[in-house]
């Protein structure tokens, strides 16, 4: 019984192989002469004719560079900056160009934490309920710096006769600042009171 499903098998294999194998030999290249044509070879029977010869395309090693002398020809024949253009690009690249407007002063004023504060846990998650109610107390400041400059904004708008669609943009901003401030107010009192404090100071 196995003997008769090997040999299926075997012939199965060999009727696929059969059809897949192609019935002439494969086509033979052009021959290609340094004068760079290519000769045409004959064709066997079954094979049809190539439609065109195909040229031979150089390599990169047998490209030739063109001289120093060509390629500084070409240089001199562009435009040319002014020896004051050359000399304001390499004292930029020295000192950095005067024009530059200074780095803005670091805005992280977070405290970092005191080493007995990293030693025990407790003591850190103090510093870091602290650090928040810094950036509630933040946020309460701005807003309240905010609210009275948006207020002034809408009054000009109105008087200088702004669409209705844009006073009440404006209106709806002016209301959803307020809403988040009087949010935060209810849920961290202690920031809105910090921030109360810093502005009497």
């Amino acid at each position: 019984m196995k003997a008769l499903l090997i040999a299926l098998l075997l012939g199965a294999v060999a009727l696929v192989m059969a059809r897949w194998l192609p019935n002439t030999a494969p086509a033979p290249l052009p021959e290609v002469t340094n004068d760079s044509t290519a000769v045409e070879v004959p064709v066997q029977k079954g094979q049809e004719k190539a439609a065109t010869a195909l040229p031979m395309i150089d390599t990169v090693a047998e490209r030739q560079r063109p001289s120093r002398a060509s390629r500084l020809d070409h240089a001199a024949a562009g435009p040319m900056p002014s020896p004051q253009a050359v000399k304001a690009l390499r004292e930029s690249m020295r000192h950095g160009d005067p024009r530059t407007p200074p780095l803005a002063p670091p805005t992280d004023l977070r405290e970092p934490p005191s080493a007995a504060e990293l030693a025990d846990p407790a003591l850190y998650q103090q510093y870091e309920q602290r650090q928040k109610q810094n950036v509630y107390a933040s946020f309460a400041r701005a807003v309240d710096q905010r609210i009275p400059k948006l207020e002034a904004m809408i009054a000009k708008g109105r008087a200088e006769g702004i669409s209705e669609a844009q006073l009440a943009e404006g209106e709806a901003k002016l209301a959803k600042l307020r809403e988040q401030r009087n949010q935060l107010a209810a849920q961290q009192p202690s920031a809105d009171g910090a921030s109360a404090e810093e502005e009497q100071d």
